[in-house]
């Protein structure tokens, strides 16, 4: 019996490809097949940093795996179950597959509903590798430590309805793919003891920052991240 291939997930960072690890480009060399999205700027991008910091990327064979934008759960599982099913038919021809994920693969990526479902179809190894998580690298990029001792870190996704309620907790809130949300953000945190600041495109070379969240104008990009931190 032909023995099938592992599935990887590989985290290449936040956009700057000089974060990619060591060992994420070992696999990206070694895997015959790059799973990426089929549409969207996430796919474009995870496929750019992943082909800066490994040239071989170029020349692998690309597994287009279709995640519609949509909130629609039984059609959102639907289109989970066919990727993961053109997952499985690439292993069980014996080869490796490797899925792209920007930044770390744990944290709301794509590639945790594929990983359930090719985990959940038995016999097949899993393997994930992690990556630079954007909020990580945009506490570096503005030169800040992201919480203080005994202090806890909230990670909250942009759009979350219960976000003021959030933002009173004690300790860092990390906002991500908070384009959308820097005046909402702002005028949650009037009148709080709290320093706020934002940056877009973290590494890329449409990097923006902002060291204090009221100069933002408008929506930013969808991959920003706004950190927030209570004042001594």
């Amino acid at each position: 019996m032909k023995e099938k291939g592992r599935f990887y997930g590989v985290g290449v960072g936040p956009g700057d490809p000089g974060l990619v690890t060591l060992r994420a480009a070992e696999v990206i060399r070694a895997c015959p097949v790059l799973a990426v999205p089929a549409s969207g700027g996430e796919r474009q991008l995870a496929l750019e940093i992943a082909r800066q910091a490994v040239p071989e990327a170029a020349e692998k064979e690309l597994l287009l795996l279709d995640f519609p934008m949509i909130h629609d759960k039984a059609r959102l599982r639907q289109s989970h179950d066919a990727a993961a099913a053109q997952v499985l038919a690439v292993l069980d021809t014996g080869r490796d597959v490797a899925m792209l994920n920007l930044g770390d693969p744990s944290l709301y990526a794509t590639y945790s509903s594929i990983q359930e479902r090719v985990l959940a179809a038995g016999g097949y190894e899993v393997i994930t590798v992690p990556g630079v998580p954007s909020f990580c690298a945009v506490a570096a990029r503005l030169n800040r430590s992201l919480t203080k001792p005994h202090l806890p870190v909230h990670i909250i996704p942009g759009g979350y309805p219960g976000v003021e309620e959030a933002l009173a907790a004690p300790g860092t809130k990390v906002l991500m793919k908070a384009g959308k949300e820097a005046a909402r953000v702002q005028a949650l945190l009037e009148g709080r003891p709290h320093t706020a600041r934002m940056v877009t495109d973290c590494g890329l070379p449409t990097e923006e920052v902002w060291e204090d969240l009221s100069q933002v104008e408008g929506a930013r990009g969808y991959f920003s991240t706004i950190l927030i931190r209570e004042e001594e």
